[in-house]
């Protein structure tokens, strides 16, 4: 199984944006964390090219691929297996902190008022998938202003980390 992590362009690229990569190709350079597939990838992101993003991001020097290195005892984590691992312990915790920083980074780039739809369905989800579902939303939400614009990547790796 082959998976992509970032260069050290594609780190260095976080801070500076030098590279001027589109939305798409700067949210799966985010999401490749060497332990993610294409498959992951591409459904994370939602983008039905991610195949040609990431060689296009490898092309670039941002991504190289890795090979996945196989699970605990050889076993491949089944959906339920992630999913029980969601409800471990420490998993509410983390699961409460990425709800935070959302709602959080939303009031503080888009104001106390706007957004309240997705900040109600931020606060509402109570598993790690209906977060991720609002990941897209959230950050086109917060690239809406300048400051979030800037930070959009940064933010996006924070929260990845968490969730």
């Amino acid at each position: 199984m082959t998976c992509f992590v970032k260069t050290a362009r594609g780190q260095e690229e976080l801070t500076t944006r030098s590279g001027r990569l589109g939305a798409r190709a700067r949210r799966l350079r985010i999401l490749a964390d060497g332990q993610r597939t294409l498959d992951e990838l591409t459904r994370l992101s939602g983008d039905e090219n991610a195949a040609a993003t990431l060689q296009e991001l490898e092309d670039g020097g941002f991504l190289e691929r890795v090979a996945a290195a196989p699970p605990a005892g050889g076993a491949v984590p089944t959906p339920n297996a992630v999913q029980a691992l969601a409800g471990a312990p420490g998993g509410a915790k983390d699961l409460q902190m990425a709800r935070d920083f959302m709602m959080n980074t939303l009031r503080t780039f888009n104001g106390p008022y706007a957004k309240l739809d997705l900040v109600k369905r931020i606060h509402a989800s109570r598993r790690e998938e209906e977060l991720r579902e609002l990941f897209d939303e959230w950050l086109q939400a917060i690239t809406e202003t300048t400051m979030g614009r800037k930070r959009a990547d940064e933010l996006s790796e924070r929260l990845l980390k968490v969730m």
